[in-house]
């Protein structure tokens, strides 16, 4: 049996900081592989297994409830801002990159970072915070690799400039950060270092990230995660068809769809038809397909109530599913849009990163987030056995995503990545 790759995610987040002076994605076939399908795990919402025992209290329950705000007013004000467009980012990435920022922010740039994530310091202590986002990145960098996710930070310090060892012991021990003294000067030079770490982190999925480095960079700090998921119950590579994709009333483009016949959660509301396809490792991948004429709408009521609401809605039963196969990436200005969730100061000449440097004249030059997001049939031969899925009398009912949707992926806390697929062959 053949395995799907479901999503190949790779991101980062370039933070530059300069000197205040600077400014600066025929059903004739049907009875023949229905019966080829592979087991479906239950459970499939349940908990991931930690490699670690993460701390289950009250105050941590409460982070990822705030934070969940942060994923969902990030997503609609994206969605908001480019109407069109594909989307692909990691929500769980840019928070952890900001409350790793945090760690080095005094003042108001302090606190504009805390409110603008959603954490409220007033109900949980900045520790609880920090050690929250401990536990992500031990998630995302399981030494034996067998969990789906890759990421981490990479903090590259210009080699004229100190930085406070607290900052470093801090960095180190709650976000697992690694720190790289840099030449910003040999501008080449330093673009190389940078790239090739990225590249070997994300095993090529990014191989270039940087075009270039400013030569008066303080530091640059990247954050990445790259997602290698693999559907639960695997679509057959020779049942993918090419057919039509509307991305508008004026505009269809034609693209290949993978097909199956399976037991999924799905939900068909006033407003969209949803179902949730299981990933091995206990991820749920979240597709949204809103009626017509509904894009926007569902877009701005995307919260965890509406999560909610669908998962009420949920009943197992045999779907006919096309989905697209495709490969979209996404460029996210951070400096553009969280400064419209309230984190200003931190990019203006009001910042105040002393806890970093020591020195108080440094602020964000540069936060642009970059996402690829793959559904493809590349995979490796699966293990386990093959179990048959009831079949029903009738007929069951087709879902196909051949209009623009969303897609999420979660673990049972956080939104590992969301996206927009308005056009596949973009």
């Amino acid at each position: 049996m053949r395995v799907l790759l479901l999503v190949g995610v790779a991101l980062l987040i370039t933070l530059a900081f300069a000197d205040h002076h600077k400014g600066h994605h025929n059903h004739d076939h049907r009875d023949h592989h229905n019966h080829k399908h592979g087991h479906h795990k239950k459970g499939e919402d349940c908990d991931r297994k930690r490699h670690h025992h993460h701390n289950e209290s009250l105050p941590h329950h409460k982070i990822a409830d705030y934070n969940s705000k942060f994923f969902f007013d990030l997503f609609r004000q994206i969605a908001l801002d480019h109407p069109s467009e594909n989307i692909v980012f990691s929500p769980v990435s840019i928070s952890t990159a900001f409350a790793f920022l945090s760690l080095g922010a005094k003042a108001q740039t302090h606190s504009q970072i805390i409110k603008g994530l959603r954490l409220n310091t007033s109900k949980i202590s900045e520790k609880d915070i920090h050690e929250d986002f401990h536990h992500r990145p031990d998630l995302l960098n399981d030494v034996d690799r067998k969990l789906p996710l890759i990421g981490g930070n990479a903090l590259y310090i210009s080699k004229e400039r100190k930085i406070l060892q607290t900052f470093l012991d801090e960095a180190k021990k709650l976000y697992h950060s690694e720190v790289f003294s840099t030449d910003f000067k040999n501008t080449e030079e330093a673009k190389n270092q940078i790239n090739s770490y990225v590249e070997k982190n994300t095993h090529g999925k990014i191989p270039e990230l940087l075009d270039s480095v400013d030569q008066d960079a303080i530091f640059i700090l990247i954050n990445y995660i790259y997602f290698r998921g693999q559907w639960e119950n695997p679509f057959e590579e020779k049942w993918t068809k090419e057919e039509d994709f509307h991305v508008n009333e004026n505009t269809t483009v034609k693209v290949p769809f993978m097909s199956r016949t399976g037991m999924y959660k799905a939900a068909f509301t006033d407003e969209a038809t949803v179902v949730s396809i299981p990933c091995k490792g206990n991820d749920v991948a979240l597709f949204v397909l809103p009626n017509q004429g509904k894009l926007s709408e569902v877009e701005q009521n995307f919260k965890k109530e509406s999560i909610k609401t669908w998962k009420k809605s949920f009943h197992r039963r045999l779907v006919d599913l096309y989905l697209p196969k495709f490969s979209v990436s996404g460029t996210v200005n951070l400096k553009e849009i969280l400064g419209k969730l309230g984190i200003e100061d931190v990019f203006s000449d009001s910042a105040d990163l002393s806890g970093i440097t020591g020195e108080p004249n440094a602020k964000i030059s540069k936060a642009i987030h970059k996402a690829v997001l793959s559904v493809d049939e590349k995979g490796t031969e699966a293990a386990g056995t093959t179990a048959l899925e009831a079949m029903p009398m009738m007929l069951p009912p087709r879902i196909q995503f051949n209009r623009p949707f969303l897609i999420s992926v979660n673990d049972h806390e956080s939104i590992l990545f969301i996206g927009r697929i308005a056009n596949p062959q973009e």
